[in-house]
């Protein structure tokens, strides 16, 4: 991870977390889906409610010009993949204002899908597919092994 990288996990761990601050949260009332538009053209982050509101916009000056909104930069996509994940590994998704079943997704300008990156049920946690990548592989692998032993 770059030290660049770094301080952009920092900036949208801090915008995601400014959402439910005590002084001024940014949620007042429970969501089931959390939207998120990259636009890579302007460098900027906005966030939306299930209602397609609008909660908050960041600058990200290092995404300036490296993508569109509609064709993120690979490196936004890491980067937006990445802190998503480490919020869920400290139980953020997991307070009340976030409803079940939850998601958070990566949307075009048009509002259509571009990535579901997590999604939360009761009993459910499903984090996006590039997280998982080679998973089939190593359980092959280890099932083959396990296998071997057997005869």
């Amino acid at each position: 991870m770059s030290h660049s990288n770094e301080r952009e996990l920092q900036l949208l761990r801090k915008h995601f977390l400014s959402l439910l601050s005590e002084e001024a949260p940014r949620l007042d009332h429970p969501i089931n889906d959390l939207f998120i538009q990259l636009d890579c053209a302007a460098g900027e982050l906005r966030l939306y409610d299930d209602t397609d509101e609008e909660l908050s916009r960041l600058p990200v000056y290092a995404w300036e010009d490296t993508g569109s909104v509609d064709a993120p930069s690979e490196a936004a996509l890491e980067t937006l993949r990445e802190v998503v994940t480490r919020l869920e590994q400290k139980g953020y998704w997991d307070k009340a204002i976030f409803a079940r079943p939850f998601s958070v997704v990566l949307v075009r300008s048009d509002f259509s899908v571009l990535e579901e990156l997590l999604f939360l049920d009761e009993e459910l946690v499903q984090l996006s597919t590039p997280l998982l990548e080679g998973l089939n592989d190593e359980l092959n692998e280890f099932l083959s092994e396990l296998l071997v032993d057997l005869k």
